[in-house]
């Protein structure tokens, strides 16, 4: 048996986009792998037949993803690496194959990047677009092409600075944003193509959020945020009649910031809405009947239609939410686990019942549903992501593994499971624990441990493949994590810590780590290291300042200052501003009091800071301003500095990256809590 090594992630293989045929006979969905030579991920297709359980390549790469279904037969997708392709990278190409045999042709190009595409009938269809709100005419489509082309040809002009490209024009908030860069002026538009023509259905300076289109294609719900400076909080919901031309707005852009949009069949929409004032907490659910116009707000528990736990061995994504048959099916995180849900979608369910469909998952990529058959890509146990069938036989419900993308793979490596247990905090509150034991534990021997810390805050761990956990246990460490007060999967009430931010979630990792040592002497409670990004990286800079107990840190994406916090980065306004509870102007102790920098002169413990320079999530000031006190206070302290990354480095940045942060942080460790032991 072979041991989890950081390279390993280039063995990987990331299911996802599962998309049944319209009869249901079918299957199509994508694999990504990490590819070293390339310092990217490729990408196919595969194609499942459910009436015999066989499977072959569809297509071989090297980057096509998943789009639609045009019949039976026909599936359609885009891909960046074909040879239509490689003359602009403006353009998007769809492609259509079919399931027979034979080889694929190109059905569209489009002269833009499309965000997402749905085929309305024969040439009409809906798209969505980034476009530059402060140059262009929203009506007209923009010909890349032509306007490359004119470029060229103005030779004579005198060379000057290029806005965009030498330099950037901000004026307005957020001027950028975590994996889209800049967005200055920029909008998310959607678009509808229609006899030649194309029409934008959203206002000039609107950013269009998420959309549907009905079941009879006849309208078009979708939301998003209207505005030319300051980036409201709040949104609308919007519905368009194709026939007719008209928009109606559903919920006027006022008090509410509105969510998922999905249609139940073709006269309701089901939406979830946040009240401003409940900032932070899980949003509400809503169905909207077109006919009488009528919202009807749905008594269902506090939890988002979405869910998954916080997991580097995930990627691709897909459909998240369908009706069926009077059922609305979507996603939750329940404790620990991602589970598939259900709820009657007329409204007719007063007592407000959810049905669980499905559970076990650390994650569910993507879902299907057509003609009874359900197909899911998840990871769930200690299984890297693959493709399953859900098979019901009256009251028994069978998933049955349809791919095995992963199985050489796991049989030939350790596949360490975590032990789990139950314990009370000291303000009496329950948190689940997970602990990973070292690989070939003895119980005689001590072994150093590494407290893994989740984003979020409102994130949460389970018991799953997380390969960074197997690296660093199969290195010789305990690894283990909770989800303190402030995680995701326990309703408002344990995830709402808005202004209470290192003070009960402190306590609960500190009360977690005395029970992992009470329950494992063999942990060296004397060699215990913290890691966590993001928020993670907010308890790792806090704690360092607040207590010597810890050997060794890796703090990454950090949060060190939450007044650079609140004004530099993407979502410090519309976000950190609520969590914090107040600005620097109206309450500079309490933003100042909350901020790790200002203990960092009592930090002692050696940090190592994993920082991307594209990161305007957790903006490199944080890491660099940490990283500064503590070199003046002569503690050791190392940063790490990826460039061209953003916040998603540990989840999807490019692969030798994701490999090299990982060594960085396994040779900290190694460092501080193995030498010398």
């Amino acid at each position: 048996m072979k041991t989890v090594q950081y390279s390993d992630l280039y063995q990987y293989h990331f299911t996802s986009n599962t998309l049944l045929s319209p009869d249901g006979l079918h299957l199509v969905y994508e694999v990504d792998q990490a590819d070293q030579k390339s310092n990217s991920y490729l990408s196919h297709l595969v194609i499942a037949d459910l009436t015999d359980g066989s499977s072959r390549d569809l297509t071989h790469g090297p980057k096509d993803k998943a789009a639609f279904w045009l019949d039976d037969d026909t599936f359609i997708f885009t891909s960046s690496g074909r040879q239509e392709g490689a003359g602009s990278k403006e353009a998007t190409y769809y492609y259509k194959i079919s399931i027979s045999g034979g080889e694929a042709s190109l059905w569209k190009k489009l002269p833009y990047k499309a965000g997402s595409l749905k085929l309305i009938s024969g040439d009409m269809f809906a798209a969505t677009e980034v476009r530059d709100a402060s140059k262009e005419d929203p009506l007209v489509l923009k010909d890349t092409d032509s306007q490359s082309g004119k470029a060229e040809q103005e030779t004579d002009k005198i060379p000057e600075a290029v806005e965009g490209k030498d330099y950037w024009v901000f004026d307005e908030f957020p001027f950028w944003f975590n994996g889209r860069g800049v967005i200055n002026k920029k909008r998310n538009t959607l678009l509808l193509h229609k006899n030649g023509e194309t029409l934008a259905l959203s206002p000039r300076y609107m950013d269009v959020l998420g959309w549907d289109l009905s079941p009879d294609k006849t309208r078009i719900a979708y939301t998003g945020r209207q505005y030319s400076q300051m980036q409201p909080r709040v949104c609308g919901l919007y519905l368009y009649d194709i026939a007719s031309g008209m928009t109606t707005a559903i919920l006027p852009q006022a008090g509410y910031s509105v969510g998922s949009v999905h249609f139940c069949g073709n006269d309701k929409i089901f939406y979830t809405a946040l009240a401003e004032e409940k900032r932070g907490d899980n949003s509400d659910y809503y169905l909207y009947d077109i006919p009488s116009d009528r919202h009807q707000k749905l008594p269902f528990p506090d939890a988002d239609p979405h869910g998954g736990l916080a997991l580097d061995s995930v990627l691709g994504g897909g459909q998240s939410m369908l009706f069926d048959d009077g059922w609305l099916y979507f996603c939750q995180t329940r404790e620990s686990h991602v589970r598939l849900c259900r709820m009657k979608a007329d409204g007719s369910d007063e007592d407000g019942t959810i049905e669980t469909v499905t559970d076990r998952f650390a994650t569910i990529n993507s879902f299907d549903l057509k003609e009874g058959r359900l197909v899911l890509s998840v990871l769930m146990d200690m299984h890297l992501p693959e493709v399953y069938l859900l098979k019901e036989e009256g009251q028994t419900r069978e998933l049955i593994q349809l791919s095995h993308q992963n199985t050489d793979y796991e049989k030939e490596h350790y596949i360490l499971t975590p032990e789990t247990f139950s314990m009370t905090d000291r303000d009496g509150v329950r948190l689940e624990g997970f602990v990973i034991k070292p690989l070939g534990f003895e119980k005689g021997k001590k072994y150093p441990g590494i407290l893994e810390m989740h984003g979020g805050p409102k994130g949460a761990f389970g018991p799953a493949f997380h390969h960074e956990m197997q690296c660093y246990a199969q290195m010789g460490y305990f690894v283990f994590f909770t989800n303190p007060r402030g995680s995701d999967g326990r309703g408002d009430d344990f995830a709402r810590i808005n202004g209470l931010l290192g003070t009960i979630d402190y306590n609960d990792f500190m009360d977690f780590t005395d029970e992992v040592i009470r329950r494992y002497p063999q942990l060296d409670e004397k060699k215990i290291g913290i890691c966590g990004g993001s928020y993670g990286g907010y308890m790792c800079n806090w704690m360092i300042g607040h207590t010597d107990r810890f050997a060794a840190a890796a703090s990454q994406r950090s949060i060190s200052n939450y007044l650079t916090k609140l004004l530099c980065t993407d979502i410090g306004v519309p976000y950190n501003l609520p969590q914090v509870g107040a600005d620097p102007w109206e309450d500079f102790e309490k933003v100042w009091e909350i901020s790790p920098l200002k203990a960092a002169p009592k930090a002692k413990t050696p940090t190592l800071f994993i920082q991307s320079d594209e990161d305007y999530r957790c903006w490199q000031s944080g890491a660099f301003q940490m990283f500064n006190a503590l070199m003046m206070n002569g503690t050791p302290a190392r940063i790490a500095l990826f460039h061209g990354e953003t916040h998603e480095l540990s989840r999807s940045g490019r692969p030798r990256n994701r490999v090299s942060r990982l060594k960085e942080m396994g040779d900290w460790f190694d460092r501080y809590l193995k030498e010398n032991s």
